[in-house]
Order: C-alpha cells, then sequence, then structure tokens
C-alpha cells in the first residue's frame, strides 16, 4: 500500500518508544524544567532571584543543597551516613577536590561542606577577595593566570553572568583579566 510522497510508517514498537519519550519531556516542560537535571525555566528567561535558595538535595543525597540565585549548588548541609565519596559523586567531583574545599578529615550530620572552594585558591582562580561594592557583588582581585572560566567555576556563577557584571574589561575577542585586575564577581553566595 503506497502512502503518497514517500511517506515511511514508524513500525508499532518504535511509536510506543517515541511517545513515552515525548510524554517525559512534556513532563519535564510542564514542571518548570528543561530536562532531567536542568535549571528551571525562569533561569533561561532572566527572572533569577537575588537571594540564596535552599532547597532539599537532589535525589541520592538527604541533605540540604543551598544554590545562589543562578541555581548552583554552594553548600550541603550533610546528614549521617553521607561520606565524601557520595557528596562528590552527586556533585560531579572528585573526594580529594571536595576535600581540598573542606578542612574536616569525615563527614558529620550537620556539617556545611563548601561545594566550590570559594576560600581555595583554584587553577584558572587564584586570586582573592578584596570586599564588596555597593550592590553585593564581591570584588575579587586577578593574579597571574587566572580565567573567566575558572573565576566563574570557583564562585558558582555562569561564564555570561561574569562577563556580563565586568562589560567594561571586554574587547571582543577571549578576555584574559591582567593579573592585578579588580572584577565583580555577581551574586555571590551568602555567608
Amino acid at each position: 500500500m503506497s502512502h503518497g510522497s514517500g511517506v515511511k510508517r514508524v513500525p508499532p514498537a518504535a511509536a510506543v518508544v517515541l511517545a513515552a519519550l515525548l510524554a517525559g519531556l512534556l513532563t519535564a516542560c510542564e514542571s518548570g524544567a528543561d530536562g532531567p537535571g536542568a535549571t528551571p525555566a525562569a533561569a533561561a528567561h532572566g527572572t533569577l532571584p537575588a537571594a540564596a535558595a535552599t532547597s532539599p538535595a537532589p535525589p541520592g543525597l538527604l541533605g540540604t543543597t543551598e544554590m545562589n540565585g543562578f541555581y548552583q549548588p554552594m553548600r550541603y548541609t550533610a546528614v549521617d551516613g553521607d561520606t565524601w565519596e557520595g557528596i562528590a559523586a552527586h556533585f560531579r567531583m572528585t573526594p580529594e577536590i571536595l576535600r581540598s574545599f573542606n578542612e574536616a578529615v569525615s563527614v558529620a550530620a550537620g556539617q556545611v561542606i563548601d561545594l566550590r572552594g570559594v576560600n581555595v585558591p583554584q587553577l584558572g582562580a587564584g586570586g582573592s577577595v578584596t570586599g564588596q561594592d555597593g550592590r553585593g557583588q564581591l570584588l575579587y582581585k586577578t593574579s597571574a593566570g587566572d580565567t573567566p572560566a575558572g573565576i566563574a567555576s570557583r564562585y558558582g556563577v555562569p561564564l555570561h553572568a561574569l562577563r556580563i557584571a565586568n562589560l567594561d574589561y571586554l574587547t571582543g575577542d577571549e578576555w584574559i583579566p591582567p593579573a592585578g585586575t579588580t572584577v565583580a564577581i555577581p551574586n555571590p553566595p551568602l555567608d
């Protein structure tokens, strides 16, 4: 039987799989997320809250995760049974890196775990905070080897937000802040 202009019929098994996939995507869209593990749609439209939010940890951990206004995890409050390995795996890092951000030898219930290493110099972000501006942004003094991506990662902000906060330093090409430059870190974590 011909269906006209070269249209091919989808086998019934493939149609069931396709229908299940579409149903999952529709559910994600209705919940305000762009897909499993994605940030809420409000983040994509620039309607971010100004203060840090606290929410239950994603599935797998039972403690709470403190998020910044960009929906980036900043801190995790541990519960009984949490381990460096479990927390690190959940937030997609190695236990060694997570331990380097935190002084404790073991994880204890109620302990607040730093997920970003804000107080630890890192590759691409070895500078230091020198204060705050009048809008609540951190003022960060760069060191040799600092990169926008390293600074954004250390402080848990999207790269585009860091660039927008420092438009006066952009020249059109890749922006590499010279050592000693003071840049603004938008929406830092609240302490």
